[in-house]
């Protein structure tokens, strides 16, 4: 989280307002703590307009977009993001309640497949709900969603399971030939011969 944040003016008056003091610097979990955040979601199906949603109480505008308020949206089934080196091809799932019709029909019927989709920790201003400062946690793709609806157990959820930006290259088929064979082609050529280091931070996860 940037230094701007954790020195916002009106997050520091708002923070002495409620918890006293005079503090001049919050930390991430202070800031965190104070109930300000929201999660934006960003759902780009291909060849046609995106849907951007918010679990906010009120619609929000944001690098040009205004993110719908979809308060339904049960974050708490979303996981922990923790920052990690190298790369990691993780996936997610999240669940949606109180799914209205239209939604449910997009994404029952594929529509929903393989569209890119972005979620971003947003921090609001608390005394006007502006956007102070966003962040990208997550960036991936659609996998397939699982809707629920029960109306004698008022159950009606939805389930969207992504797969993380890296799904491609475990898809892909090998491209990394064998030095001695990539030898015979152009002699005196190290470069497979050192891709053990060129990978050696990278971190793979197969589900």
């Amino acid at each position: 989280m940037d230094e701007n944040i954790l020195t916002n003016k009106q997050l520091l008056r708002y923070w002495n307002l409620v918890r006293g003091g005079n503090k001049q610097r919050l930390t991430v979990m202070e800031v965190m703590s104070l109930g300000v955040h929201v999660i934006c979601f960003d759902v780009l199906p291909k060849g046609t307009n995106g849907f951007h949603w918010t679990d906010s109480l009120i619609d929000i505008d944001l690098d040009g977009n205004k993110y719908i308020s979809f308060p339904d949206i049960i974050t708490g089934s979303l996981p922990s993001f923790t920052e990690e080196k190298g790369i990691s091809n993780d996936s997610i799932n999240f669940k949606v309640s109180n799914v209205n019709q239209s939604v449910r029909a997009l994404a029952i019927g594929g529509f929903l497949k393989d569209a890119q989709m972005n979620i971003s920790l947003v921090i609001l201003n608390p005394y006007d709900s502006t956007v102070q400062y966003s962040m990208l946690m997550f960036s991936g793709f659609i996998d397939y969603v699982q809707a629920v609806a029960d109306p004698n157990q008022k159950i009606n959820e939805m389930t969207v399971y992504v797969n993380s930006v890296y799904k491609k290259l475990d898809r892909q088929p090998p491209l990394i030939a064998a030095n001695s064979v990539y030898q015979s082609l152009y002699k005196g050529d190290e470069y497979f011969s050192l891709l053990g280091q060129v990978n050696q931070d990278q971190i793979w996860r197969y589900k």
